[in-house]
């Protein structure tokens, strides 16, 4: 069967981005690898996310990625350039009538983003206070 490799970048993204192979054939239940190559073309340190999806729909629960770059937030120094892993297996139990698989990236820049607060810690005067009554 084949897999095919899509890449984009999401508006105001200005990496380069791309597969370093656009189509491949895989045998189910076989590991598979590849990488998408990506570039930081500005003059600063940016941060980005990689989102996939697979086409058709129902493949996606017979695509199976064991090592991704889109687990994981891409930071990248101005004007540096990586290749990213994948990693991945068809499941044998992929329906018959399934000959390609699409998987899509979109690239996100998240540079700016704000990560979720931790849990602000307790209020030490409110522990110190003696009790009422």
């Amino acid at each position: 069967m084949k897999v095919q490799f899509v890449a984009s970048n999401n508006e105001g993204m200005q990496w380069e981005f791309r597969p370093n192979e656009v189509r491949m054939d895989v045998h189910p239940g076989e590991v598979a690898r590849t990488s998408f190559f990506a570039r930081n073309p500005t003059g600063k340190q940016m941060v980005a996310q990689a989102v996939p999806s697979i086409l058709p729909t129902k493949a996606a629960e017979y695509f199976h990625k064991t090592e991704c770059f889109c687990f994981n937030q891409q930071i990248l120094e101005a004007g540096q350039a990586v290749d990213m892993p994948l990693v991945f297996i068809v499941d044998q139990a992929l329906p018959a009538d399934i000959h390609t698989i699409t998987l899509s990236y979109a690239l996100f820049d998240v540079t700016d983003a704000k990560k979720p607060d931790a849990t602000p810690a307790p209020d030490k005067n409110a522990a110190q206070q003696p009790p009422k009554g």
